[in-house]
């Protein structure tokens, strides 16, 4: 299996939650049991963060373990893929991504936007970004871009990026409350692009058929599935043109959601006020989970999970390796 989107450098993996580092192990507790407490604040002061471990290496090791075979990293600027491509460099089978996620890409307009663009051009001539993106539109925050400054962007790195024939690679697309227009302007830039996936789909079949038609794969993950309606729209969805993420730490499947009932792998878990070497952490996702990603596509396509495995990993080779 691959797992073809996990945000390997969001800051829960460093065990930062919001503002807050929460990974207290029991040999903190352990060593100040016997110190009055108007010292502990110094003590703590002094020692503490050296016990708030970080375990992304645990995380992705552990996927590794359970079969995933490989990851794909995805980044959201350029200072992202320069973190992902040092931890590229640690693992043989993890990859990335370089492009500008949309709510994000008010950094070309604070910038000098040719010279980063260069930037990332260089970027995609290393082997280990295999893909254009995190990029596209998102209409749901505009807090952060405004939709006019969105469509620039995109349209931007579109015309830079996806222009060169001799290392043109696909996109990793991000689409919300957005559909005519990305499909508009991938439409107007087709005869550049060599294909690509919508990640994190939770739309439509319609607007899922649009693009398809233009040739571009579904990503489907925990939050692609939270009600009927959306089982409903992978099961018309052509097994030979879905891929699965994680879009870990976030998106992991829930009780509340429709599609927890297919799901037949759970795993043990702890707080992460009570983190535990080699434990996973309560409701923060990782690419581990992306087992039940196809525990419940195969259920709802009624096939052989082994098949559908098979058969995404096919899905997987052809548009990213």
């Amino acid at each position: 299996m691959y797992d073809i989107g996990a945000n390997l450098t969001d800051a829960m993996f460093q065990g930062i939650y919001g503002n807050s580092r929460k990974h207290q192990v029991e040999v903190v507790e352990t060593l100040l049991s016997g110190i009055d407490y108007k010292y502990r604040y110094k003590i703590l002061s002094h020692v503490y963060f050296s016990f708030l471990p970080a375990d992304l290496d645990q995380v992705i090791q552990r996927s590794f373990q359970n079969g995933l075979d490989k990851i794909i990293a995805t980044s959201g600027t350029y200072a992202e893929t320069l973190q992902s491509l040092e931890l590229c460099s640690k693992y043989d089978n993890l990859y990335t991504t370089c492009g500008y996620h949309p709510t994000r890409c008010q950094e070309f307009a604070q910038n000098d936007e040719n010279v980063l663009i260069e930037k990332m051009v260089d970027l995609l001539k290393n082997d280990k970004v295999i893909a254009i993106g995190e990029l596209g539109l998102d209409y749901e925050r505009q807090q952060f871009c405004s939709i006019d400054i969105q469509k620039r962007y995109f349209e931007f790195q579109l015309k830079n990026l996806t222009s060169n024939s001799m290392n043109r690679k696909p996109l990793f697309l991000h689409n919300r409350s957005s559909t005519q227009d990305l499909y508009e302007i991938l439409n107007r830039y087709r005869e550049n692009i060599v294909g690509g996936v919508i990640h994190s789909f939770d739309g439509t079949y319609d607007e899922a058929k649009l693009f398809l038609d233009l040739g571009y794969y579904i990503g489907i993950n925990g939050c692609s599935m939270k009600s009927q309606e959306n089982l409903d729209v992978i099961k018309q969805i052509p097994q030979d043109r879905i891929l699965i993420e994680t879009d870990s730490p976030w998106c992991g499947i829930k009780q509340s959601h429709a599609s927890y009932r297919y799901v037949k792998t759970h795993y043990d878990s702890v707080k992460k006020e009570k983190w535990q070497e080699n434990k996973m952490i309560k409701d923060r996702n990782e690419p581990t989970c992306i087992v039940q990603i196809c525990e419940v596509i195969a259920a709802i396509h009624e096939e052989n999970f082994d098949d559908l495995c098979d058969q995404i990993y096919q899905n997987t080779v052809k548009l990213f390796f």
